[in-house]
């Protein structure tokens, strides 16, 4: 054997294939028609759009800013507290269970209160009135709202609960994108 052989088997024998690289997430859409009104990108760090806004989640505990403005969650008890620079604006409770969440303002008025069973979830405010209600067939979610409301389809996640956030035009975009993007880290870090 040569000198140029000896010296060529160590190279070739370090030409191992790299692993693939994980699967991307699954992005989950809801859309109007064929309009995309909001959008999700599991992972770490959670991308969440809702028309022009992006914003990017980082967490648990929650953390994002978005222009100037800090937005935080703090883990507890009762659930996470959302905060907008500082200030508590609303808490999500609870935050991974797979039949029920829902979102209070800071006096413990339920912005939406939303309870799935099988197939269907129903989403109703504070005085438990219907705001609407949900079906998943398959890998899609139809949502169903009250009078004057557009139907929306949900793609990407068979979660009723998030969802039912995701699509809730009760909740400013910001705090939508946030409970989003909370259920979906606390359900991620609850895997590992």
């Amino acid at each position: 054997m040569s000198i140029r052989c000896l010296l060529l088997v160590p190279l070739l024998g370090c030409q191992a294939k790299a692993d693939p690289p994980p699967p991307a997430p699954t992005l989950i859409e809801v859309r109007e028609g064929t309009t995309v009104v909001a959008s999700l990108r599991p992972g770490k760090p959670c991308r969440a759009t809702i028309g022009p806004t992006e914003m990017i989640v980082g967490g648990p505990p929650l953390i994002s800013q978005l222009g100037s403005t800090r937005w935080a969650g703090s883990d507890g008890a009762n659930g996470t507290v959302i905060e907008r620079d500082g200030l508590r604006v609303a808490r999500l409770f609870p935050s991974s269970d797979p039949t029920s969440g829902a979102v209070f303002d800071m006096v413990g008025a339920a912005m939406i209160r939303v309870k799935a069973e099988a197939d269907h979830a129903t989403v109703s405010d504070t005085a438990s009135r219907l705001i609407r209600t949900l079906a998943r067939s398959g890998d899609t979610i139809t949502v169903e709202p009250a009078a004057g409301q557009p139907k929306l389809v949900v793609t990407g996640t068979r979660d009723l609960v998030l969802a039912s956030m995701l699509s809730a035009p009760e909740l400013q975009p910001e705090l939508r994108m946030l409970v989003a993007c909370e259920r979906v880290l606390v359900t991620e870090k609850k895997e590992l």
